[in-house]
């Protein structure tokens, strides 16, 4: 692959992504304010707080990479403090949206739990304080690119080579590894819960519960695990191939251009996974889905009542 055909894919995809993406994540805050059941809900806060840092992902980094790819506007090669706040923000944003969605695979397993004291934990005053602290990790953790990413050559890169080594692991481990691990553990142990919960009900009461569906409740957890499953796998496809990339490049640092080239279209795939929270977890949760239809109706009988008004 050379640049002229990684040029075309950015110039078609990007666009799409930042349009899909935008209508996604307005969505999405529309429908999560547009009830009092589901405004209050812990997991709400979460997913919303997903689709704020969304839209900051697609205006701020992948909107300024499309016009750096198609009209080359890159002011981080010209000035040292955007390049260090771009490439920090951009770290800390990409790694904060798998980390929300790890928020709500916690927040399913506190709900589930039978000690109230977790389940106190999923309340929506302790997930704005949760997030608050989860946010403030991720700044620290990443605060290292602030001191070691600076001008070389109009490009804004790593010092060193020893510290690009190092961020390869880091990248690998801390956005590519370990959400997803985080993600199927507490989700798993979240359906070993409701499993036992079930079995439980079956012993007490002398039943029978084929499917999940004779309790809403439980059929509301399993359609939501099932979810998370789904946006598992799909933050694994989008960001492992960018992590491998990534790692392999810091054993030749710049020499390989081709391998460069390679890593720049692994960011494309990365920068899916920020529109498509909606797409998977909202239109595939069945109460937001019946949300979305009476919003859809509900901006149908204004639109009929304006032309009516009008005419």
């Amino acid at each position: 692959m050379n640049d002229n055909i990684y040029v075309q894919l950015s110039r078609y995809t990007q666009p799409v992504l930042i349009i899909f993406g935008t209508i996604g994540a307005l969505l999405n805050q529309i429908l999560f304010h547009r009830r009092k059941l589901i405004k209050k809900a812990s997991c709400t806060v979460y997913l919303r707080a997903l689709s704020i840092n969304d839209i900051l992902v697609l205006y701020l980094i992948v909107l300024t990479q499309w016009l750096n790819d198609q009209f080359h506007w890159d002011p981080s090669g010209t000035y040292v403090w955007f390049c260090k706040i771009r490439t920090y923000a951009m770290f800390i944003l990409y790694a904060m949206s798998p980390y929300y969605i790890v928020l709500v695979c916690i927040d399913r397993l506190c709900r589930t739990s039978k000690y109230s004291s977790l389940r106190e934990i999923a309340t929506p005053s302790k997930a704005h304080r949760i997030i608050i602290i989860t946010v403030l990790m991720v700044i620290l953790a990443y605060s290292h690119i602030l001191f070691q990413y600076n001008i070389n050559r109009s490009k804004c890169f790593a010092r060193n080579f020893s510290y690009y080594h190092v961020l390869g692991y880091f990248i690998l481990i801390f956005y590519c590894l370990l959400p997803p691990l985080l993600m199927s553990i507490f989700s798993s142990w979240t359906l070993i819960l409701l499993h036992c919960y079930r079995r439980k009900q079956e012993k007490q009461y002398h039943l029978k519960i084929i499917l999940p569906s004779k309790n809403h409740r439980c059929n509301r957890n399993y359609q939501l695990l099932k979810i998370l499953f789904l946006y598992v796998t799909t933050t694994i496809i989008c960001t492992l191939p960018f992590s491998i990339l990534m790692l392999l490049h810091t054993h030749q640092f710049n020499s390989n251009r081709q391998l460069v080239v390679y890593i720049k279209t692994a960011v494309l795939l990365c920068n899916v996974n920020h529109c498509t929270s909606f797409y998977i977890y909202t239109l595939g949760t069945p109460l937001y889905r019946r949300e979305l239809l009476h919003l859809m109706q509900s901006f149908r009988r204004r639109f009929v009542l304006w032309l009516t008004h009008v005419n």
